[in-house]
């Protein structure tokens, strides 16, 4: 076999997307890119802002599922996408938009 040489190309943007949690606390999605491939997450900030009280996880996951997005075990909302499949700002205002429903869904709780 032949020796196969590869590269990895990895980006991170950061991406203000207009809305906010709070006055001062802006609503940004992380978006990575692995060669073609790409990660757009909210890197957990809506339940870390929010807190964590008791059916938090419920509440996270409706709201979440309302955007048909993604939630890890540790309250971060995130899609993964393609190059050449939908558009990385429309995903990147349905991940905010989900986020910003997390930190409201979670309030309610409080």
């Amino acid at each position: 076999m032949e020796d196969v040489e590869t590269t990895v190309v990895r980006d991170e943007v950061i991406l203000d997307t207009g809305l906010a949690y709070t006055e001062g606390e802006p609503v940004l999605v992380a978006i990575r890119r692995r060669g073609g491939r790409y990660d757009l997450r909210d890197d957990g900030r809506a339940l870390e802002l929010a807190g964590r009280p008791a059916g938090r996880r419920e509440a996270a996951t409706a709201a979440v599922e309302a955007f048909d997005l993604n939630l890890t075990r540790s309250g971060v909302v995130f899609v993964p996408a393609v190059e050449g499949g939908v558009g990385r700002d429309r995903l990147a205002l349905r991940v905010a938009g989900a986020s910003l429903a997390v930190y409201d869904a979670v309030l309610e709780l409080g």
